[in-house]
């Protein structure tokens, strides 16, 4: 000890400093990003799809519908995204702003939501580091690294949880940070129930809620939290600990069953994209992800690749403390980080290096195996931490005052190039932002006008909007930095637009969208079209506002529902969307739909085709001129509204046929024909279809979700107080 000094200072250094180290960590966040809550630019990346759900979740609160499941129609021909997609973050933001009776926008919420958890994650990184067993300075190091993550772009690792991933001018992926603020304390709260056998609760609300935030991380959090196993307190009693852990999973997939229960009844209506590549399921495999690792790829991207270096330190220095005589006081918490690291990194590795061994992986089928780079990066984050903790003890910062102010500054030094890189994204993040606001207020009035306009007209005749997507010209349609395709749901516009892959089986159809031919639009319901020239308006399209470099136009539709007849049967081979698909994409491209002729898709066991049907085929060509010998089916749509997750129509039919929904098939579409109870059927390209007679009928068509969800949803909460009671009783009985 530093005789110069009181043990009192010296205790006091050894107190506060991870303290400080950690607000210091938080507030670099606070400073570089708070222009994501304060700079008004549009709305970009999967910012719109987040924003999306949480309008469309307050909107059915307010019609008294569920808001945990209803229907999306934004994207994709609509869809049930809610029910099968992680939806907590969005609920959160919901319940913040009814609690405030509705004074602070959902916009506001959501960005203030954004900009809380970037600057709380190096104290979440903190927390659950301690909950590890790691002690305060190297739950400090590892927190003071977190801010600094990065990756290389260029070798497609943009979905890990480095600061960019969540920013503006990165990808917005709003659910996947809630996961990640969560996930170490759940991890380090899981840990701690298993081991001591107590506190239950909180380690399943937390991995729960993991789970609820991002299915994916919350699959991960499962698969690392076993390196618990490898601890040496479980040493002795391992099989007690894989109890208390499976106790604790069960508990878990009780509280979330009424998410995780339909994606799995369900999954014949989930589709995966045909545009997502193959790494996107499979990852990269052993040596592609090893080299990215090794460059820095992974965990610093294009700069000197220090956190690498120090993750590269702190496992060699990990590995040599796992020695007998060489084992201190938080070894579990080194043993944890070195084990989650190894778990990470070789899952990481996916298909081309495992094959189907990962098949035995629960669900494994449905993973994107290219997200367990966030396991990867967690564990770089831990071993980071722990080797800058170490060298802060070589250099004993807790003597006195002047080796604190050394390790300090070697901390620096070594972070500097991360800290420069980062500050340098985080001001070009301004800057672009600052840019596209100034350039959106003095575009945006004439765009604004259009839109208003067309949501005036959407009250009385629904339809969607086109604005040029991502695969044509509408990537270089631009009003204030951002692609105009991004504005419609800011409008409660659906539209065809930017996410054309949003789960539902008839997602992947967009591209098919041919703005030149009148009948895609009858087909797709586009009524509302918008571009930068007026020669990209095809002549039936009528003119309603024009500015500089805009112009608006109006398709006169039938609306969201059409006449049908059904003269073919194509059975849906439940082993292959993408034959499904194909299909579509063929009845979409052929001129069937334009006379009048469908195809019904058989999806019920037992299903076959009528005797006035043809039996189709993966691969059969539709003749053009529409099925022969067989008249387009007489009548009309006399009326039509509706919106969100109810649709009404009155129709004549002049024969009987098929009144068209042209909304993406889900059985929970339920239809009432004239106030009773009617069957439904897919018709291609995956649309619902209602059978009827010759006459005047009034059809009404409602999302009902089953009463099975709601009830799992209580009754898991129902257990998790249960649990919690019961853990208090144990704390007061013991």
């Amino acid at each position: 000890m530093n005789p110069g000094r009181p043990p009192r200072e010296s205790a006091a250094l050894t107190r506060y400093l991870p303290f400080v180290l950690v607000v210091a960590a938080c507030l670099f966040n606070l400073v570089a990003y708070q222009t994501e809550l304060r700079d008004a630019a549009p709305r970009i990346n999967d910012d719109v799809f987040h924003l999306g759900l949480i309008e469309r979740m307050n909107a059915a609160w307010d019609a008294g519908g569920d808001p945990l499941d209803t229907w999306v129609g934004y994207w994709g021909q609509g869809f049930a995204v809610l029910r099968y997609y992680q939806h907590l973050p969005h609920l959160a933001v919901v319940l913040v702003h009814r609690l405030l009776g509705g004074a602070v926008p959902l916009a506001t919420l959501y960005d203030g939501a954004r900009l809380l958890l970037l600057v709380l994650l190096p104290l979440s990184f903190y927390a659950g580091s301690r909950r590890l067993g790691a002690t305060p300075m190297t739950a400090a190091c590892i927190a003071l690294c977190t801010p600094l993550l990065g990756a290389d772009f260029s070798q497609r690792h943009f979905l890990g949880f480095q600061p960019a991933t969540f920013l503006w001018s990165g990808g917005g992926l709003y659910t996947q940070l809630a996961a990640i603020a969560l996930l170490p304390i759940a991890l380090g709260t899981v840990s701690q129930a298993a081991l001591e056998g107590r506190r239950f609760a909180p380690a399943i609300a937390l991995l729960s809620a993991t789970w609820l935030s991002h299915l994916v991380l919350g699959y991960i959090a499962c698969l690392l939290g076993a390196a618990i196993l490898l601890r040496p307190e479980s040493r002795g009693r391992r099989g007690r600990v894989l109890l208390r852990l499976g106790f604790i999973y069960l508990g878990v997939a009780v509280v979330a069953s009424y998410l995780l229960l339909p994606s799995v009844l369900e999954s014949q209506w989930l589709s995966r994209s045909v545009w997502e590549p193959a790494e996107y399921w499979d990852s990269f495999g052993a040596p592609r992800v090893l080299a990215f690792l090794v460059t820095g790829g992974l965990l610093d991207g294009r700069r000197i690749p220090v956190l690498t270096i120090l993750a590269g330190a702190g496992a060699l220095w990990a590995a040599v403390s796992c020695l007998p005589r060489r084992r201190r006081a938080d070894h579990g918490f080194v043993v944890a980080a070195l084990g989650m690291s190894v778990i990470g990194l070789t899952l990481y590795f996916g298909r081309p290096t495992w094959g189907g061994a990962l098949d035995l992986l629960p669900f494994s089928g449905n993973l994107p195996f290219h997200r367990f780079i966030c396991a990867v990066q967690l564990g770089g984050i831990l071993l980071a931490g722990l080797a800058l903790s170490r060298l802060a003890e070589l250099l004993s910062w807790s003597r006195d005052a002047t080796r604190l102010g050394l390790a300090v500054a070697a901390m620096l030094v070594i972070l500097g190039p991360a800290i420069v890189s980062t500050t340098g994204l985080a001001l070009r993040n301004t800057q672009w932002r600052q840019e596209a606001a100034a350039a959106r207020a003095a575009a945006e009035a004439p765009l604004e006008r259009a839109l208003a306009d067309f949501a005036a007209l959407d009250r009385d005749a629904p339809g969607r909007g086109y604005a040029g997507t991502s695969w044509d010209w509408g990537r270089d349609f631009k009003v204030g930095g951002a692609q105009v395709y991004h504005s419609w749901s800011g409008h409660d516009l659906p539209a065809i637009s930017y996410m054309y892959h949003t789960m539902g089986l008839a997602s992947d159809l967009e591209p098919s969208f041919d703005p030149s031919r009148r009948d895609h639009y009858e087909l797709f319901n586009v009524r509302y079209l918008v571009a930068d020239d007026a020669r990209r308006l095809p002549s039936f399209v009528q003119r309603r506002v024009a500015a500089p470099g805009l112009v608006s136009g109006l398709v006169d539709t039938g609306g969201y529902f059409g006449i049908a007849r059904s003269v073919a049967y194509f059975p849906y081979p439940r082993g292959s969307r993408r034959a499904l698909l194909d299909f579509n994409r063929a009845f979409v491209s052929s001129d069937w739909h334009s006379k009048g002729h469908f195809v019904r898709i058989g999806w019920r066991d037992g299903d076959a085709a009528a005797a006035d049907e043809l039996a189709l085929a993966a691969g059969s060509a539709l003749v053009p001129g529409g099925f022969p010998g067989r008249d387009a089916p007489r009548g009309t749509v006399l009326s039509s509204s509706g919106g969100g997750d109810r649709y009404a129509a009155r129709v004549r039919l002049d024969d009987a046929a098929y009144i068209l929904f042209r909304m993406s098939y889900h059985p929970n579409w339920r239809a009432e024909l004239d106030g009773e109870p009617a069957a439904t059927v897919m018709l291609a390209p995956g649309y619902a279809g209602v059978r009827a007679a010759p006459g005047e009928h009034t059809l009404v068509m409602t999302y009902h979700p089953p009463p099975w969800n709601r009830a799992l949803l209580w009754t898991g909460l129902a257990c998790l107080i249960l649990i919690a009671v019961a853990d208090r009783w144990r704390r007061s009985s013991s």
